[in-house]
C-alpha cells in the first residue's frame, strides 16, 4: 500500500497531494494483494478468452 501510495504522488505548488480511497476502493485493493500472495492469477490470454465469451453471449 506504501508502494502505491509513493506512485500516486502529485506535485502541486511545491505541496504533495495524496489521493484518497474510500473503504470500499481499500477493500478492493486488500482482496487483490491476498490473491496475489496465494497465487489465484489469471493471464491476460485467459482474461481476454473470458471476456470474449462473456461479450458471445
Amino acid at each position: 500500500m506504501k508502494n502505491l501510495r509513493k506512485h500516486l504522488k502529485q506535485k502541486n505548488n511545491n505541496s504533495l497531494n495524496f489521493y484518497q480511497f474510500d473503504q470500499d476502493e481499500l477493500d478492493i485493493l486488500k482482496e487483490s494483494e491476498e490473491d496475489i500472495k496465494h497465487g489465484r492469477l489469471i493471464s491476460q490470454e485467459d482474461l481476454d478468452k473470458e471476456d470474449l465469451e462473456w461479450l458471445s453471449n
